[in-house]
């Protein structure tokens, strides 16, 4: 069974200790993987600061304490009839989260309006209230989305794992192998509880030492049975819906000698009664839970109880075609709860040969799909269920076919069809090969269409009659001006597109053009009258195009005509209206003038001053119209010459009269050269006397090609490696115009370092020395070295050695200044002792340190010893094993040395065993046991034997060597043993950890 875990989503549930979960409501439902089967893994998910969703009304009946549920929310689309649910908490022994008394429901429908189909609330068994549970929901209609609701009782929290498998059930379990469900394939199903033992107290077959002397009763049963096809393998796994570790189910296989109508002829093939073994779970759990048959298990049965190597599993069967079998599945739990199973192997199941045939492979929303079944089967087929689909009309239908059938809706319809035989063997056939997709004649649409009047009037008009031939739908408008109506108005010219939708998700889109006269385009012709009161001016005014033709116009409200011209005219404003053939005007207001004088067209009007803010500029005018001789106004009175000089940047009005006394006013403005300046980039001495300062001039304004000349003497506008100072330049543009800048050069203040601390070595060889300076001038922030390479901003530089330095001081401008120290160091500290030290494994030795100093405090390892001085200098030392000892010493001042001593232990085991004791009790050699040195830590045992291999004594634990009180004194059970020889076997630890084992024989002397 091919299991989906959401992994991810597990550990981000499980992690979100109290914030409110996102699928605390209904809309926010974790949609599941459309697998058949699906188990979110254990403590998944989690009602963790959920809260509680709807009235209490709307709970389905059988969920407890609903105003305090806290509940979460998943959906799944159903693709088979029936579902199976489970939840799982804190099951014992089957932990799976931490809820306690989980509840929880099946729906149907939609967020806001959905129907409880199926719940389960937790109950009691044997006084215990379960914290997990299922349900089964046979009804399912494909396509269908439904939803989950998970809580538990009195508001408690927790995390749960949540397992969903969709299956096509299988009819009602019977109890008795007569009346056994006929299987016609190999697809898992699952059944809600298994209670009783049917009409008839069908015998198992099982010989009587299956069970402890007896054999096996049938309890809490349901039969099946089946015919193979193709021959070849069969296994299976029952899974059982209870939650609790405990659940016992049994199975037995059966080969059905006369076929699948007589249960009366079986033979036993597979037996699996392994399970309850008096209550004490921990023996048994092995053969508990999930069972079946296994490729990879050798049993043929597994008996009552649990035997150690049992595993709830049997070998498969290898089936033969034609052969008929029956399988038998118990609860001996009291929970009555039922299974899943699913089937695996290479055989196949004797049933109908499904052929579901359909007229078409794509069909248009609304078009007619036939459809028929033309399967097979050896037992005759006695009825047929179909289910086309919440989107097919009609819904349902019975018998082979042919049925007409069209669907509302596009995409790829799930056609189930229960296939029925005459021996009540059920056949599920799906069918998704085939589409409904949207055809462009779904919709259609006739529109009338008013033009607009005129022009602008936006007054045209659509009205729209949209179709669908899909029976009962109304259809709904969406224009491209956002209009919803069928008929839209207020319309100008232009192209409408409308989107026509009947709710199937098909949709029509038509495009319609609103017409009209096109807009009025006109031209005008001006004729000026004479300057000073002249009346010899001339309006013409004509349409060109647009309107409806047949224009006619009137001039300042007089009658229309045909006529495009008014003469004779002053100096005034002319009203005029023209109109088609419609009727439909245009109105506009042209005022006639003058002649008025004009400037040629890209003659230059002035000439800039100079230099910015000089008044050398000149004004000078070309006249492009008019009667000569003109006479021109530059605001001293009217003078004959066109130019004049001496002005400055800005607007000045310059009056010009003709010969016929026709006038123009100008306003010419005079620019002059941008500010001419000189920008000066600088840069002092880096450091004190350095000579590096920097000076980069640049021009802005003026007339370009700028020239640099210094005050003293260099040209150019760059001045590298300057010492401290003023600098002066003068820059000059292109008209020679000139500007001056200076820019002055600082040194910055010389650094002075210093010592202020300064401390030596205290231990020879140990850096601890260090030099704190200080520093000023210069700009701060300072860094200090040791070594003119590693810098650091503390001003203390420690973990020095003894030496001769040259100190640095660097300010943040990089500028450094030096000076020398010194440190010394005190004379080496040294510890010594003895180099070499050789001795026997058990013995001991005393080692003796030395030192150039006084008083010295000394500390050795890496084992404990004995010191024999106050300071540890003489100590006893007693080593196992071959390697270094260390002695530490440590002088007043902190210092310290270390001296290795290198140990060889020689490793003699010293062991004696007699070969003979006397047990006569005269107190001499009235026991037998291990003699040793030093080196033996105790005896690990000793056990005699007789001359045919029997135990005469066994030591009861371990014990110390050369103690015969602990050693055998020649006894078994209490009585004498006769004289002879004995085998002993002997181990012995020593000190080191060594263990050495001895045999040998030892005599009993009587």
């Amino acid at each position: 069974m091919n299991y989906v875990y959401l992994l991810g989503c597990a550990l981000l549930l499980a992690t979100g200790l109290h914030a409110q979960p996102a699928n605390d409501e209904c809309s926010g439902a974790i949609a599941l993987p459309r697998e058949p089967i699906y188990c979110s893994g254990a403590a998944a998910f989690s009602t963790t600061g959920a809260t509680t969703s709807l009235e209490q009304e709307q709970y389905a009946i059988c969920l407890d304490e609903r105003l305090e549920i806290k509940d979460v929310w998943f959906s799944f689309v159903a693709t088979r009839n029936s579902v199976s649910i489970q939840v799982t908490g804190a099951v014992p022994g089957n932990v799976r989260g931490t809820i306690e008394q989980p509840q929880f429901a099946l729906m149907s429908g939609s967020c806001d309006n959905f129907q409880n189909e199926a719940c389960r609330s937790p109950f009691a068994s044997g006084g215990q209230v379960q914290n997990g549970g299922s349900l089964i929901f046979n009804e399912l209609v494909r396509g269908q989305t439904y939803y989950i609701l998970v809580g538990a009782r009195n508001g408690r929290e927790g995390t749960f794992e949540l397992c969903v498998e969709q299956f096509d059930a299988v009819p009602d379990p019977s109890s008795d192998c007569g009346t056994a469900v006929l299987l016609c394939d190999k697809s898992p199903f699952a059944v809600q509880s298994l209670q009783g033992n049917g009409q008839v107290d069908d015998d198992l077959l099982g010989t009587s030492d299956v069970c402890n002397g007896s054999a096996p009763d049938e309890f809490n049963s349901s039969w099946y049975k089946w015919t193979c096809d193709e021959p070849g393998t069969l296994t299976f796994s029952i899974t059982p819906l209870g939650v609790a570790p405990n659940e016992d189910l049994d199975f037995a296989v059966y080969e059905l000698s006369n076929g699948v109508d007589d249960c009366g002829a079986r033979t036993v093939l597979r037996q699996m009664y392994s399970g309850e073994t008096g209550g004490n779970g921990d023996n048994n759990l092995p053969c508990l839970g999930r069972t079946g048959l296994s490729a990879a298990d050798p049993d043929d049965t597994e008996s009552c109880g649990c035997t150690p190597g049992d595993n709830n599993f049997a070998r498969a069967i290898d089936m033969e075609a034609g052969k008929s079998y029956a399988l038998v599945i118990m609860n001996f739990t009291s929970s009555g709860d039922g299974f899943t199973i699913e089937f695996g192997g290479t055989g196949t199941f004797l049933g109908p040969e499904p052929n579901l045939v359909f007229s078409s492979a794509e069909a248009c929303v609304g078009e007619t799909i036939t459809f028929q079944d033309q399967s097979t089967s050896i037992d005759g087929i006695a009825s047929w269920a179909w289910d086309f689909g919440p989107t097919a009309t009609p819904r349902t239908a019975s018998g082979a076919g042919p049925h007409e059938v069209s669907f509302s809706e596009p995409g790829a319809p799930n056609v189930s069809l229960a296939i029925t035989t005459t021996r009540k063997c059920v056949e599920y056939v799906t069918a998704s090969e085939f589409s409904v997709v949207c055809c462009a004649d779904q919709f259609s649409a006739t529109a009338e269409i008013s033009e607009v009047t005129c022009a602008g009037a936006a007054d045209g008009r659509i009205d729209l009659t949209g179709r669908t031939r899909i029976a009962n739908r109304p259809v709904s408008y969406a224009w491209s001006n956002g209009a919803a109506t069928a008929a839209i108005d207020n319309l100008d010219l232009g192209e409408y597109t409308v989107t026509i939708t009947d709710g199937t998700g098909c949709e029509g889109t038509f495009s319609y053009s609103v017409g009209g006269p096109q807009a009025f385009v006109f031209d005008t012709l001006i004729v000026q009258p004479d300057c000073a009161g002249g009346t010899n001016g001339a309006l013409e005014f004509r349409v060109l195009s647009g309107g409806a033709g047949g224009y006619e116009y009137s001039f300042n409200g007089g009658p229309y005509s045909t006529d495009t011209r008014l003469e004779n005219l002053p100096v005034t404003m002319v009203n005029v209206r023209a109109r088609d053939a419609n009727g439909c005007e245009i109105e506009q207001d042209i005022f006639v003038d003058e002649r008025q004088l004009g400037l040629v067209a890209g003659a230059a009007t002035f000439t800039e001053p100079v230099c910015n803010g000089a008044a050398d500029g000149r004004i000078s005018l070309q006249i492009a119209n008019g009667v000569p001789a003109y006479r021109y106004d530059f605001g001293d009175g009217l003078q004959p010459e066109p130019q004049r000089g001496g002005f400055s940047a800005g607007t000045y009005p310059v009056h010009v009269v003709d010969a016929e006394g026709c006038t123009g006013d100008f306003e010419i403005t005079i620019t002059e050269p941008p500010v001419l300046a000189v920008r000066l980039q600088s840069d002092s001495s880096s450091c004190f006397a350095a000579n590096d300062g920097s000076i980069f001039a640049s021009g802005e304004g003026g007339r370009g090609n700028y020239t640099f000349t210094w005050t003293d003497g260099p040209s150019g506008p760059d001045r590298i490696n300057l010492p401290a100072g003023t600098y002066t330049v003068n820059l000059t543009d292109s008209l020679g115009c000139t500007v001056a800048d200076s820019v002055t050069l600082n040194d910055p203040e010389e650094i002075v370092a210093a010592i202020v601390d300064q401390e030596n070595l205290i231990c020879f060889g140990v850096p601890t020395g260090s030099f704190t300076l200080a520093a000023a001038g210069g700009s701060p922030e300072y860094t200090y070295s040791a070594d003119g390479v590693n810098f650091q901003s503390e001003p203390r530089l420690g973990g020095l050695f003894a030496d001769e330095y040259t100190l640095h001081v660097r300010d943040i401008n990089g500028c450094v200044d030096s000076l020398s120290g010194s440190l010394s160091q005190p004379t080496e500290f040294v510890i010594e002792t003895a180099d070499r030290v050789q001795l026997l494994l058990g013995y001991d030795t005393t080692l003796l340190a030395r030192s150039n100093y006084f008083p010295v405090t000394f500390s050795w390892g890496p084992d404990s010893v004995t010191c024999l001085t106050p300071d540890c200098a003489r100590v006893n030392v007693m080593p196992v094993v071959s390697g270094d000892y260390f002695v530490t010493g440590t002088n007043p001042a902190g210092c310290v040395d270390t001296a290795l001593i290198n140990f060889i232990v020689i490793e003699d085991l010293p062991i004696y065993i007699p070969n003979a004791f006397t047990p006569n009790d005269d107190d001499s050699n009235d026991r037998f046991t291990v003699f040793g040195g030093r080196a033996v830590a105790r005896i690990e045992f000793m056990r005699v034997y007789d001359r045919w291999g029997g135990l005469v004594f066994e030591a009861p634990e371990p014990f110390p060597a050369n103690e015969p009180a602990l050693g055998w004194d020649g006894r078994v059970n209490g009585r004498p043993v006769g004289g002879g020889t004995y085998v002993y076997v002997v181990e012995v630890s020593y000190i080191n950890g060594r263990r050495e084992g001895y045999r040998g024989d030892v005599t009993v002397v009587r």
